[in-house]
């Protein structure tokens, strides 16, 4: 879980070559050993070690998380996004921390623009999501305004390439068709998919300890669960506020006419393979395609409505825009996943 509790006002180049060479390797596998970085970027692994302890202690990194593929397990990814009224300080921050604390909420963000909450929450079906936001509602009833639940059919990783620029990233020639099979796990995988998601970077004694069990067999789990694809990515999180290194977080949503095709895999690979995004999201909804990017200014988000536009031309309905002010929580390991 990420909270934050601090403000970074941090130049990007404050990263040498060296840094960004490491970064670049922890977006390919935040898990991958300092000695095989080292090698890798021409450094000792105590000069790694060191230089990523610095990136954390300046605020760049605020941590190692593990992405997981919930619907493996059986449930599904829906966004929440929610407007708020009658409400004062005192009042959002109750609202928001009781949000932090719900069992189904993987993510909470604060926001302005069209909404003021976005929240992804983890549930079995569309009821059942539907369910947990008429309790909100009854909770708080005098100021939850209106929202909208989107399903979200898909969800694609892009790395973090503008922290790690000019090194060229991998190019996405399209998005992968989504695995929906899913897989049987024990509560074993279960424990160590709970301790991982926390800190990717955990060594397999230390879980071997938490759970009571061979590290010989952590490790047996712990490949399984890749080899599953249940464990998608292990990817270091990167504190990308508004005011840090210059950026602004914004958070669009699409709504489509009668898709064309070929346009829609024109807008999919202009998403994926823009520098600046890093979460691209097919959805089914009052929105159609939800995408993550970090700008430095109005022009150069107009750039890219207007890209967009250019793309997609009457197949664009209509677009909203929210920027993200604050992450109040983040994990793909949510409380209600240990329950089988």
């Amino acid at each position: 879980m990420v909270e934050y509790t601090q403000d970074y006002d941090i130049p990007l180049k404050i990263l040498s070559i060296k840094d960004r060479k490491i970064l670049k390797e922890l977006f390919d596998n935040g898990r991958v050993p300092f000695s095989v970085i080292a090698r890798r970027v021409g450094l000792s692994k105590e000069v790694v070690n060191y230089r990523v302890k610095k990136i954390i202690d300046q605020g760049i990194l605020i941590g190692f998380n593990t992405v997981i593929d919930v619907n493996k397990l059986g449930w599904q990814i829906y966004f929440v996004n929610i407007r708020l009224k009658n409400i004062d300080v005192v009042v959002e921050e109750e609202i928001i921390q009781s949000m932090t604390k719900h069992p189904n909420v993987a993510q909470v963000l604060k926001c302005i623009g069209n909404y003021d909450l976005v929240l992804k929450v983890f549930v079995k079906d569309y009821v059942e999501a539907n369910k947990l936001m008429k309790n909100i509602e009854i909770k708080f009833k005098t100021h939850i305004g209106e929202y909208v639940i989107d399903f979200v059919e898909q969800e694609i990783l892009i790395p973090v390439p503008f922290l790690y620029a000019p090194f060229k990233i991998k190019e996405y020639q399209s998005i992968p068709k989504k695995d929906i099979t899913q897989v049987s796990v024990l509560s074993t995988d279960l424990q160590i998919l709970n301790i991982i998601s926390k800190n990717s970077r955990i060594p397999i004694a230390e879980i071997a300890k938490k759970i009571k069990m061979s590290g010989e067999l952590v490790r047996y789990h712990l490949k399984k669960l890749e080899n599953n694809k249940l464990i998608i990515k292990y990817r270091p999180s990167a504190l990308t506020g508004s005011k840090f290194v210059g950026y602004s977080w914004f958070l669009v949503m699409l709504k489509l006419n009668e898709i064309n095709k070929d346009r829609h895999r024109k807008l999919q690979s202009y998403i994926i393979n823009n520098a600046n995004m890093t979460y691209y999201y097919k959805c089914v909804g009052q929105h159609d395609i939800m995408f993550e990017i970090r700008l430095k200014t109005s022009d150069e988000f107009n750039i890219v409505i207007m890209d967009i536009r250019s793309i997609l031309k009457n197949d664009l309905k209509s677009h909203e825009l929210t920027i993200i002010l604050k992450e109040y929580k983040y994990t793909y390991f949510p409380d209600c996943l240990l329950d089988k």
